[in-house]
């Protein structure tokens, strides 16, 4: 695309007629207005915009905050703002890798950990140990390993018998999503 540097342009955003001029780093951009779709939209469509407005609700909310918006902002493409960056992060929750249980020996003191991303942060990981019946052994905060990926949890209880025990890494990242990912030993 052509750039020409034009003072009676400069800054201006909006709608005129037919041209829609929109303003992003420093230029400006002037493209035709986009026609209304005839096409009434589908359930599926309409969810999808549902979520859109809670992804903006979201990142208006959050970026009123002056440290969130600057990690944001630090986090953003030289091209994307705060906010952008703030409405992508509502759509993808955080992901939970392979749980290693390989270093959990039933005892006090024994590790358990996992790989937990976010596309921007995690806010918490949570880990919880139940029997095979569903009652709970054990739960608190894992943390953040010296590698920036994994999390650690490290026991407190003393078990007799793992056989069939749940172990769950429970995630959530700053937009609120839940993950969960459970092994059985």
């Amino acid at each position: 695309m052509k750039h020409i540097k034009n003072l009676v342009t400069k800054g201006l955003s909006g709608r005129i007629q037919e041209l829609v001029f929109r303003h992003n780093h420093g230029r400006t951009y002037v493209i035709s207005s986009p026609s209304p779709s005839t096409v009434p939209a589908s359930e599926e469509q309409l969810q999808i915009r549902y979520t859109f407005k809670d992804a903006v609700r979201y990142a208006k909310a959050i970026l009123i905050d002056p440290i969130v918006k600057a990690a944001y902002k630090a986090k953003a493409n030289p091209w994307q703002s705060a906010f952008n960056l703030a409405i992508a992060d509502f759509f993808k929750p955080p992901t939970i890798g392979t749980i290693d249980a390989s270093a959990y020996t039933a005892q006090a003191g024994s590790f358990i950990s996992a790989q937990v991303t976010d596309d921007f942060q995690v806010a918490s990981v949570e880990v919880r140990i139940e029997k095979a019946n569903g009652q709970l052994i054990e739960a608190g905060a894992a943390t953040l390993m010296e590698d920036g990926l994994h999390y650690r949890y490290t026991t407190t209880a003393t078990v007799t018998n793992i056989t069939g025990n749940k172990i769950t890494f429970i995630a959530i990242d700053l937009p609120g999503h839940l993950v969960t990912q459970q092994i059985t030993l």
